[in-house]
């Protein structure tokens, strides 16, 4: 037991210090000590006669992986309940290099009740005599945290508290900045981002470096390496005269490709499985709709409510629907749309095809629209697709299925269909890639992120509840944009058609993203899609809406008592005037995102829109791109011969031209896997310890009790929810289970 300096009061009280260290996070490196210095505890500091002594803590702290010390402390008892706790650390001066010291939490016991502040983030030793101010190395100078539940501002009384959130809170501003636009003259939209465009520059409290595991480390190591020695051979056997391109003779070769390759590299068999089985169905109608509905871009199909504009040009064919009439099935609500208007001016690729095959390619980019039908077994089936090389100023052309008498599927006109099918997928995919995935998980989410931490403190319970979801994806996002979608480094422009022009796709899409799509509910109503059977990412999704809808209401009840708190509250209130004002600068009424909230009811929608996009949305279009990208002909991320005109004579020759050269298939094979992979350290909804799979609780900083019931009751909720997708899956050929929350993570790191 340590005992204070100060012990000739005899009216003393025993605190004692549960100082929990290192990453909560699996880690394969053994444990490691921290032994650079002395942490410095100070109970209510700046409240006068409540404040304690700096008490000093000597012991070697866990750095590595999870622990914790305890130590015991006589302090007077004047000092009362501990309020505030600010944390420091003093290094040891013989040390020319240390380390930061990851804190997880700190529990102190006084009078048997455990007050609980959480912290979650690194500091760095400070020399004895200088005691810096302001942030260094990447860290915060100073933990300086609230107990319990966190609180709202206007709720505190005393004067030391309020002061202490605000240096915070200045503190994180001056490490979190939004980055300046270059340009008043570049009017392209994009979210606001972060300043740092290097990770190993991030605070350390956003580095969420264990992501990195050997694993992943090894997996990307791998393709590169293959991908360098192709196109090394290909080069050197051009030079000498011999290069030819390695193409695949026929859909089985694509097939017997990925089996190879997942042995070879190691991706998971069951993924695998998954891709395999959509290899054997792909050219079948009834898959192709399947994959509308359940696929990783499933929430682009929306209700045709008129045959006009777009769709005056092209017939449908009587058998495709049945028999019927065109404006029968309109006015029945049957008829549905995928469109790729985002691609709209959007160039031909392959201006970095030569880094992979040795010589230079043209990857056709085209606008790609089709029209889909709910048969009366329920099946949705594509019936119209309209193409159009709007870049080389050709005409639309349009694409219907054969006749069903026809059942050859090597027949001319079967192959033409399955030939337009492949080139709507393959703009659909670069919508996908580039506006699903990447604009509104990754893009939206980041502006999200910077302004929780810009306005609220570590005190407030709104960032409380927030931090399990935001944490990954700034750093994810910086990554991202130093590889992915630098326009230098443009990792995208090396398999999809689209990739050459990222920032056009971008603005393409964001001229029309509105906040509301991120009201689920909503979305689902304003595209009419709440009655098309097996639409099972439409039901996992309100699910999901729905519990965490219902958990957010909770966590927003224990700290608002009433709409006036949510108009008082000054950081919330600074909060979302930020999204508009940095978060959506430039966009027409910033985007739809409210500048104030006034009541509790949409205080509680707007968290939920938050949670669900950086998790649950993230989740249902980024882990299954592995099983349905993987084999190519089914999505083909780069078509290489011109698209068809309407007297194109579509032969197996010609489709397989079309596709992807061998380098190219393999390099977004890769890809694939890797985006779709979870990382070693992902949170879950509910934890799965067989699997290896770890649930929330561990990450949260809504320690209270009150707020831990709150996460409790909400596993309950996730575990009926899972209960219920288990079942539905019983006996289907191709299961949906990517939305069980056993596979949906808290946070986007992919």
């Amino acid at each position: 037991m340590a005992v204070n300096e100060n012990t000739a009061d005899d009216d003393v009280v025993s605190y004692t210090f549960i100082i929990q260290t290192g990453s909560n996070l699996p880690s394969k490196e053994s444990t490691k000590k921290w032994d650079d210095g002395t942490m410095l505890l100070t109970i209510n500091p700046g409240s006068g006669k409540t404040s304690s002594s700096e008490l000093k803590v000597k012991e070697y702290f866990d750095s590595k992986t999870e622990g914790s010390v305890t130590v015991d402390f006589w302090l007077p008892a004047k000092i009362g309940a501990p309020k505030l706790l600010k944390v420091d650390l003093e290094s040891d001066t013989f040390k020319l290099i240390k380390d930061a010291l990851y804190v997880r939490e700190i529990t102190i016991l006084y009078n048997r009740v455990p007050y609980r502040f959480p912290i979650k983030n690194f500091i760095y030793p400070h020399h004895p005599i200088h005691n810096p101010s302001e942030p260094r190395e990447g860290c915060v100078p100073h933990f300086l945290v609230r107990e319990g539940t966190g609180t709202l501002k206007h709720h505190e009384t005393e004067d030391f508290i309020i002061k202490a959130r605000e240096e915070e809170l200045r503190i994180t501003k001056s490490m979190v900045n939004w980055k300046v636009p270059e340009s008043k003259s570049d009017n392209r939209l994009y979210p606001g981002f972060l300043d740092i465009m290097e990770y190993e520059k991030l605070p350390r409290f956003l580095q969420f470096k264990e992501a990195n595991f050997d694993m992943i480390i090894e997996t990307k190591e791998k393709g590169r390496d293959e991908v360098k020695s192709n196109a090394f051979d290909n080069i050197r056997t051009k030079v000498l005269g011999k290069y030819k391109e390695e193409r695949f003779c026929s859909f089985e070769e694509f097939a017997m490709y990925l089996k190879e390759k997942s042995t070879e590299i190691g991706w998971a068999k069951a993924n695998v499985s998954e891709a395999m089985k959509i290899a054997k169905n792909f050219r079948k109608d009834e898959e192709f709709g399947r994959q509308m509905l359940c696929g990783p871009n499933a929430l682009r199909i929306q209700k045709v409510r008129s045959i006009e504009g777009r769709w005056a040009g092209g017939t449908v064919p009587e058998h495709a629907i049945e028999g019927r009439s065109l404006q029968e099935v309109l006015s029945e609500g049957k008829l549905f749309e995928v469109i790729t208007d985002e691609l709209d001016g959007i160039p031909h690729g392959g201006n970095f095809s030569k880094k992979l095959t040795g010589t230079k390619q043209t990857w056709y980019t085209i606008l790609a629209d089709c029209l889909l039908y709910v048969r009366n077994d329920e099946k949705l089936v594509p019936v119209l697709i309209r193409l159009e090389n709007r870049i080389d100023g050709k005409p639309e052309t349009w694409w219907s299925p054969p006749e069903p008498e026809i059942t050859d599927l090597d027949h001319p006109k079967h192959l033409a269909w399955l030939y337009a099918k492949m080139w709507f997928r393959s703009a659909d995919m670069g919508c996908y890639a580039l506006s699903t995935h990447f604009a509104r998980s990754h893009a939206i989410n980041e502006s999200l992120a910077i302004a929780t931490y810009r306005n609220l403190p570590n005190a407030h319970p709104i960032l409380r509840l927030l931090q399990p979801h935001i944490q990954g994806i700034v750093p994810v996002n910086v990554n991202a944009r130093s590889v992915l979608v630098n326009p230098g480094k443009n990792a995208f422009a090396l398999f999809l058609s689209v990739g050459c022009d990222v920032t056009g796709v971008f603005d393409n899409y964001f001229k029309k993203f509105s906040y509301d799509e991120l009201i689920i509910p909503q979305d689902m109503a304003e595209r009419g899609v709440e009655d098309i059977p097996e639409y099972l990412y439409r039901d996992d999704m309100v699910s999901h809406w729905q519990i965490i809808h219902q958990y957010a209401k909770e966590m927003v009840d224990l700290s608002y008592l009433c709409d006036d708190d949510v108009t008082k509250d000054e950081e919330l209130q600074s909060f979302f005037q930020d999204v508009v004002d940095n978060g959506f600068r430039g966009f027409e009424n910033g985007a739809g995102f409210p500048r104030a909230v006034s009541d509790k009811e949409k205080l509680v929608e707007y968290l939920t829109a938050v949670i669900v996009n950086i998790s649950v949305f993230h989740t249902a279009v980024n882990f299954q791109t592995f099983n349905s990208y993987t084999f190519m002909p089914n999505v083909p991320c780069c078509m290489t011969q011109p698209p068809p005109e309407k007297d194109t004579e579509v032969t197996m020759k010609l489709i397989l031209d079309t596709l992807p050269v061998l380098e190219v298939t393999f390099f977004a094979m890769n890809i694939s896997n890797l985006l779709g992979t979870f990382s070693p350290i992902e949170r879950f909804y509910l934890g799965e310890p067989g699997l290896n799979k770890l649930g929330m609780m561990g990450e949260n900083m809504a320690v209270a009790p009150s707020q831990e019931a709150c996460i409790h009751r909400l596993g309950d909720r996730m575990r009926l929810l899972k209960e219920k997708i288990d079942a539905r899956n019983k006996g289907r050929y191709f299961k949906y289970d990517v939305l069980s929350p056993i596979n949906t993570p808290l946070t986007t790191q992919a």
